[in-house]
């Protein structure tokens, strides 16, 4: 077992469990450590290293180990015999692969093909496109909530690989799933960008009659709903022309403030995790889209996507996200993986119908959300106070105004908001997820929150003139008190750092000690 860099930031209550298994560094690891263990299943420790502190220092271990030769799980004899042959082949090459090593209840093989959906005919002729490379655990996680959600067509699925190591292949193989490689050239972002552009142009050409493309990541795991969520939105995309994009990620259901699985919503986002494009956006894209990474402002493509390629057109995203994003990659690190990603809630059942698909077009969404912050209650105050949203016992819409000011350059400045969202434990970082400068925020299932910024969204025109727009600078010291307090505990999260100054002498002088 081996975890690097940042990897010990997420071991939590996994720590104790290694320990009670006879690990001597598992409980002093710090944030940064690298730590390798060695052990026999089911006891005895043969080799144990770290190194606690040093991001990027080299870890080596040496030790002489001698193997036994474990034979495979019996198979009784059945057509699919060379199939779970296959398996145990593989499984004796590659670790860390969940329920398809699993000696004693091994995933099967072929898997079950699942019950449709309620609209299963909405996802006729829609190819599902699982972007991987070398991350075949990941990737292996993926294809198996994929293949196993209700609504899945096993060969209506496609993975198109960046980079194509034999594992990696031949898991694809052994699961019968259709892949197809890419050549990209480039390191890191300058590479993703590359691919990304490959997949858009691959899959232009390989299904160019689709009406819609769905695309997810190696490390994104989707909901049972997944696929009954995207039967019930797609249609959307092709009927209004200010949608780019059906996010099954949601951009602003965090913990505590997403609570009804059945209600949608649509903003400015970006493409996120598990997402369905149109075939006539790809083409439109594909057309803009630089070849030469240093022609364009980011590498990030889903933002380039956003940037230069919505064109102020918006998406659609559920309240509880149908998908989450688990990985750690190029783009993803520890902490705002604990922090952001790991717990987003997620629709845990199938089957579930939306309500009110047909407002999220463009007029009757409007018309509702004009409807919604005219008849809303004004609040004023701290957004970080225990007291700030009234207690309710009906459906009620609330509404606080905050300031926007422009910066030297003419661009918005969204400070305040950044102040506001987070204290409410919705998504501060950017402008993402606001429709008109607007972010929707369900405090509880029937009091929902809408952030509007003034002077620069269309509805703030709805602010009685005594209330003024909220501003951060304005506020008194025991007020910015408790939002930094605020802030604070959402940023360090429940989880308390013990160990971050533990150092190789420290941790020694510990173990002599206990020993």
């Amino acid at each position: 077992m081996t975890v690097a860099v940042s990897g010990t930031v997420g071991l939590r209550d996994v720590a104790r469990r290694l320990d009670q298994l006879g690990s001597l560094f598992a409980l002093h690891l710090t944030p940064m450590a690298h730590w390798t263990w060695v052990f026999v299943k089911g006891g005895r420790t043969i080799s144990e290293t770290a190194i606690v502190q040093g991001y990027y220092a080299p870890h080596h271990a040496h030790f002489i180990l001698p193997l036994s030769y474990l034979t495979t799980p019996p198979t009784s004899f059945s057509k699919n015999q060379q199939l779970q042959q296959q398996r145990w082949q593989y499984c004796e090459a590659h670790g860390a692969m969940g329920g398809l090593c699993d000696e004693d209840t091994p995933d099967p093989l072929p898997v079950p093909p699942p019950p449709p959906v309620a609209q299963q005919w909405a996802l006729d002729g829609v190819p599902v496109v699982v972007t991987a490379g070398n991350r075949h655990q990941y990737l292996y996680h993926t294809l198996t909530t994929l293949l196993t959600t209700p609504g899945a067509q096993h060969n209506n699925i496609l993975v198109a690989l960046g980079d194509a190591p034999q594992p990696t292949t031949q898991l694809l193989r052994l699961l019968n799933i259709t892949f197809t490689k890419l050549v990209v050239h480039g390191k890191d972002n300058n590479k993703l960008f590359r691919y990304y552009r490959s997949v858009f142009q691959y899959v232009a050409r390989t299904f160019p009659d689709a009406p819609a493309v769905i695309i997810l990541d190696e490390d994104v795991q989707v909901s049972p709903d997944f696929f009954s969520y995207m039967s019930q939105t797609l249609w959307l995309l092709y009927h209004d022309p200010t949608l780019y994009c059906v996010n099954g990620y949601s951009a602003t259901g965090f913990q505590g403030i997403s609570h009804d699985p059945k209600t949608l919503l649509r903003a400015n986002v970006q493409v996120e995790w598990g997402f369905a494009v149109t075939l006539g956006f790809v083409k439109e894209v594909i057309s803009r889209w630089p070849s030469d990474p240093s022609e364009t402002d980011t590498l990030f493509y889903d933002e380039w996507l956003y940037k230069h390629g919505s064109k102020g057109r918006e998406c659609v995203f559920p309240e509880i996200s149908r998908t989450i994003h688990y990985g750690i990659g190029v783009n993803s690190e520890a902490w705002s993986t604990e922090m952001y990603f790991l717990f987003k809630p997620m629709v845990r059942e199938a089957h579930v119908y939306l309500d009110n698909v047909n407002r999220m077009l463009q007029r009757p969404w409007e018309e509702h959300f004009s409807r919604s912050i005219k008849e809303a209650t004004p609040l004023t105050g701290n957004p970080c106070s225990d007291t700030f949203v009234p207690s309710i016992n009906t459906a009620t819409n609330f509404v606080f105004y905050y300031r926007v000011n422009k910066k030297p350059d003419g661009q918005l400045d969204y400070r305040n908001f950044l102040y506001a969202a987070t204290c409410l434990n919705a998504w501060g970082v950017s402008e993402q997820g606001l429709h008109q400068k607007v972010l929707t925020v369900r405090v509880s299932m029937l009091a929902t929150l809408y952030l509007v910024g003034a002077p620069y969204s269309p509805y703030a025109h709805f602010r009685p003139r005594h209330i003024r727009p909220w501003v951060y600078d304005l506020v008194s010291d025991e007020d910015d008190k408790i939002i930094m307090k605020r802030i604070a505990e959402i940023q360090i999260g429940k989880y308390k750092i013990l160990n971050w100054n533990v150092t190789s002498d420290s941790l020694m002088d510990l173990l002599s000690v206990t020993n």
